[in-house]
């Protein structure tokens, strides 16, 4: 099943890269013939894009190891630490369209805008709100991290698309200099998606908790036989969660009984949440006072 998943994030990335390789080829053909800074700084975000989803696809081919001596909890983190590396790429592509901003500001250029300029543009756009939407929806299919992050990292190119069309409008108003303004605009952007996708990813390095211990309570305390349900954490990526908790049961219970709950408290997590990869279950006899 996980190999079957890792295939289809791996055939979604082939897709996007693909896709975000001719939009990034025309933005910058066309930015650089016709000097418009605000489709340079376009191009090179999309040329992140195409990167972005080799560095996905080598993550995910890594990530997709299975479990061995040295790392029994698998390799998943790997897809994430791919999902982290954008938002490292995104703030290197700040830092290359802020020069080209202060290389403008003191080398005045006055871009040129045809109908060709607008119509690269729109089409950009629908492409990349396309792409979007397509990885956000197997994204969440496939519990892929990655997936998600350039999800959001595309989504922000939809934005950065409609200032450059602003630009071009801005030019053709003999506002030349609102070209530098947006492309400065467009840095806010890159820098608030990768900020995003930055605290994401950091969330499962983390270990913050992916799972709401009510609902896994809620869960656990619908068995019969259990009487108590507490110290509930949860940790991993959407795609590879741990949990463990303790439960309490009779203290007249069998070792066997006892034993035969625990896999039937196991075997309904599990089913409620897919996303859970290994269970442990700390079984004990009930008390009269329990604590959380």
């Amino acid at each position: 099943m996980a190999r079957t998943t890792d295939r289809e994030v791996k055939q979604v990335l082939i897709i996007t890269f693909l896709l975000n390789l001719v939009v990034c080829g025309a933005k910058l053909i066309y930015g650089f013939a016709t000097k418009s800074l605000s489709l340079q700084a376009d191009g090179f975000h999309s040329l992140l894009d195409s990167s972005s989803n080799i560095v996905g696809m080598i993550g995910v081919i890594l990530a997709s190891r299975p479990p061995d001596e040295s790392h029994p909890y698998g390799h998943r983190k790997i897809e994430t630490l791919a999902a982290l590396s954008i938002s490292f790429l995104l703030f290197a592509t700040c830092y290359e369209i802020t020069t080209n901003v202060v290389e403008r500001i003191g080398h005045p250029v006055i871009p040129q805008v045809h109908f060709l300029s607008f119509l690269i543009m729109a089409v950009t756009v629908g492409v990349n709100l396309w792409v979007s939407s397509y990885e956000m929806k197997k994204g969440l299919k496939l519990k892929s991290d990655f997936l998600l992050a350039d999800s959001m990292h595309t989504r922000s190119d939809v934005f950065v698309s409609l200032s450059v069309i602003g630009s071009f409008v801005a030019v053709l108003l003999n506002a030349v200099f609102l070209d530098i303004v947006i492309a400065a605009g467009i840095v806010l952007f890159i820098i608030y998606a990768a900020f995003r996708i930055m605290h994401r990813s950091l969330n499962v390095l983390l270990d913050a908790q992916p799972l709401n211990p009510l609902g896994i309570e809620e869960t656990v305390m619908a068995i019969p036989g259990v009487l108590f349900c507490h110290k509930i954490r949860s940790r991993g990526a959407a795609n590879g969660i741990f949990v463990d908790f303790h439960i309490h049961v009779e203290p007249l219970m069998t070792l066997e009984d006892a034993h035969s709950l625990t896999h039937e408290v196991i075997r309904q997590v599990k089913e409620k949440y897919p996303e859970i990869v290994d269970v442990v279950v700390h079984t004990e006899p009930a008390y009269l006072t329990k604590t959380r």
